[in-house]
């Protein structure tokens, strides 16, 4: 099976980040078989496979993936002429979730994190500045990571900033900054000894990370950090939540589907339209 697994994978014309996703759902796969042969499964028995994915309490998306990975091994199976029919393309993966399992912080609340930050200090202003991004232009981890002081731009009468987004190779979308948050990333460059466009917009802190890129790890942590401190860590409140928030605000505020759309750069009406669902609830509880 790992031959199987290693030989499907090096026939795959898809982005490393793709890869490794197929690779650790079909070692899950090959687990599950034992010493079984993929070869010659039926449709009845990839539902019992999805059955105890399920039972896993795995989230509907990671469910959807695994199952894709081992549709895709049959289609190589099948292309490769193993089998037949491919016994995986008739199970598909769970439905959309009707809302998200992160929560959002208050508006209150997002009021007092951003009065917690010691913007006197270099920390605070970076800190300060990626919060922003996060909250009010709805950047996510890996935006912020990837961003560059030279993706920053002037273009007409607002200023932008250009993204690299997860399994995205390239950045080829923009979030537009408002003028407060433009503030706070001006304020945070001015501090420091360099800003060449070809630098990370956001440098680590420490003696090891000091001009290096920041880490999605270090960014989960000074959130964790400041939302500790503010008591704010409860069941379903993550990072995360500071991007599903902005979404929220934008909501509250007037956007529209497609503004929403472009603002957290999701492809889909459906996908949008679950944080207009849940902007009701999040009106009430303001």
């Amino acid at each position: 099976m790992e031959e199987l697994i290693r030989n499907f994978i090096n026939s795959l014309n898809r982005r490393q980040t793709t890869k490794d996703t197929y690779r650790k759902a079909l070692m899950e796969y090959s687990k599950w078989l034992g010493n079984t042969s993929p070869i010659g499964l039926t449709s009845n028995d990839i539902q019992r496979y999805k059955d105890y994915i399920t039972s896993k309490d795995l989230s509907t998306s990671s469910i959807s993936a695994y199952l894709t990975a081992v549709r895709r091994l049959y289609d190589y199976l099948e292309g490769s002429g193993k089998i037949t029919e491919n016994p995986a393309k008739k199970i598909k993966g769970g439905s959309r979730p009707k809302k998200h399992s992160t929560k959002p912080i208050s508006r209150s609340d997002v009021k007092k994190l951003f009065d917690s930050i010691d913007t006197t200090s270099p920390l605070g202003l970076r800190d300060g500045a990626i919060l922003n991004l996060m909250l009010r232009c709805g950047l996510s981890e890996i935006e912020i990571v990837r961003a560059d002081v030279g993706d920053i731009k002037a273009r007409k009468n607002e200023t932008i900033i250009y993204v690299q987004g997860k399994n995205k190779d390239r950045k080829d979308e923009y979030a537009v900054i408002p003028p407060e948050v433009a503030k706070e990333l001006e304020n945070y460059l001015a501090q420091r000894e360099s800003s060449e466009p070809c630098e990370p917009l956001f440098w680590g802190v420490g003696n090891r990370a000091i001009g290096e890129r920041i880490t999605t790890r270090a960014i989960r942590a000074r959130i964790s950090h400041y939302f500790e401190k503010l008591e704010f860590s409860k069941k379903g409140i993550t990072p995360y939540s500071l991007r599903h928030t902005a979404a929220l605000l934008a909501i509250e505020s007037g956007a529209s589907v497609a503004e929403v759309m472009k603002m957290l750069r999701v492809k889909t009406v459906d996908t949008a339209l679950i944080y207009f669902e849940e902007a009701k609830e999040f009106k009430e509880g303001n």
